[in-house]
Parts: C-alpha cells; sequence; structure tokens
C-alpha cells in the first residue's frame, strides 16, 4: 500500500480529489501467462491465454525468474466530444512491488521488499500482459547459496506482486495482492536427451557435448518451467 500511504500523506484531511483507488474490480491482475511455444515465444494477449498456477525456477541455469502479468483496467470510458471531456480513465502504469515469503522448512531469514520501475499504459476497459521479473537476478543469485540448508536442495518461495500506476485524472491505483509460488531448485530441469548421456548407469546427466543427436529449440527462459537440453547449459558454442 505504499503508493496509497504516499497519496495520503500528501492529501492530508481533504475531503474531494484525487485520492488512493484501492477498487479492485476497476483494477487487477488476471494471471501469470505462460507465453507461446519457443522459438517464437509470443507474448499472450487475450484473456484466455493459458495462465500458470505456479512457477519452477532451476537456479543452476538461472537467477531470475520472468514473469507475463495480465492486468485489467475495468474502468468505465469517461470521453465525450459532445460536451466535450476529456478522457479520464486510462490508466499509466508505473510499476510494481514485491514481496517474498521464504521457506519455513529452509531456515532462511527474511528477503528483502523490491520496488521496480517500469512504464506501460492501459486503456478504459482494457488489458496489457506486463513482463516483469518476479525474482530479479539481484536476488536470485543469493538464493543457490541458501538452497543448499533446504531438504532435497529444494525451496518453495511465495512472490507478492501489486502492481501500481495512476489515472489520467490523477487517480493513484494499485491492483490486489496477486502470490504467485516458485519452487526454486538446482539441477532438477537439465536433462539428457537418448543418446546424449555420457553414462547411463551413472545418476544424474553425464551429458556428451559432442554428440550428434539433434536438439530441439530451447525454452524461451532456459532454467525456468520447461526441461533444458543439458547441451544448452554446459557446452559452449
Amino acid at each position: 500500500m505504499k503508493a496509497c500511504l504516499a497519496l495520503v500523506l500528501a492529501s492530508g484531511l481533504l475531503a474531494f480529489g484525487a485520492g488512493c483507488q484501492d477498487d479492485w474490480q476497476s483494477f487487477f491482475i488476471q494471471d501469470n501467462k505462460r507465453l507461446g511455444e519457443p522459438p517464437g515465444c509470443e507474448i499472450p494477449r487475450e484473456s484466455s491465454a493459458a495462465g500458470l498456477v505456479a512457477g519452477l525456477l532451476d537456479l543452476s541455469v538461472s537467477s531470475s525468474y520472468a514473469g507475463y502479468l495480465y492486468v485489467e483496467n475495468g474502468l468505465i470510458a469517461r470521453a465525450d466530444p459532445g460536451l466535450p471531456r476529456a478522457e479520464s480513465n486510462g490508466i499509466f502504469v508505473r510499476g510494481a512491488y514485491l514481496y517474498f515469503e521464504p521457506d519455513p522448512a529452509c531456515g532462511a531469514g527474511a528477503l528483502p521488499d523490491m520496488e521496480i520501475r517500469f512504464s506501460n499504459f492501459i486503456l478504459p476497459q482494457g488489458s496489457a500482459t506486463i513482463g516483469i521479473y518476479l525474482i530479479p537476478e539481484v536476488l536470485g543469485a543469493g538464493l543457490r547459496t541458501a538452497l543448499a540448508g533446504c531438504p532435497d536442495q529444494r525451496a518453495q518461495i511465495t512472490v507478492t506482486v501489486q502492481v501500481f500506476g495512476v489515472t489520467q485524472a490523477g487517480t493513484e491505483m494499485e491492483t490486489q495482492e496477486f502470490d504467485f509460488p516458485i519452487t526454486l531448485c538446482d539441477g532438477c530441469l537439465v536433462y539428457c536427451p537418448t543418446g546424449v548421456d555420457l553414462d547411463t548407469t551413472t545418476p544424474g546427466c553425464q551429458c556428451n557435448c559432442n554428440s550428434d543427436v539433434e536438439q530441439e529449440d530451447p525454452p524461451c527462459h532456459p532454467g525456468q518451467d520447461d526441461y533444458v537440453d543439458c547441451r544448452y547449459v554446459y557446452c559452449a558454442d
């Protein structure tokens, strides 16, 4: 509620004028969309596109997790050329707050809250799919070390994101707090395709970088949600 607090402090006891809007029917996050298949990796723009209920991040491959939030502006258009009246209900998106709930089984300390800034514009009765890092690299870089103290070297953190902005009329807006759980692991998404494992008798993937087995397209975000051929991870071009 940081944007609301700042506005309240600035407004004092004014009874009228711009205020903080907590009407989540008007400005809300529907879900975290799944990207289209590689190599196109198209960003979904439709409400009906598939969304993710949880994420998986392999910290041996990547230190960041990208989300694609489908955000809607339910405000009704107010423009009327006959009055004349300019539009006031478009929303200038300014950024998001990120809060993190660590896995209690790991005994890790609290993770710092973050505020990230970006710009977007959503028309009245419109929507936008906004790409942001739900786990920024600056945070993910330290999580791999902490993962060593977790059972089975796996942990789950819940990322809470709240998008904020301001309408064309100057009213501060915030979405609801959107929770998205992400499981962290070390090496769980790297695999050896058939014919690429150098030693099938040894547990794990003994990657053969010289294998002539055809490689499929890598996932849109290697290390995130989908399995990745070991050669993309361990074998330099």
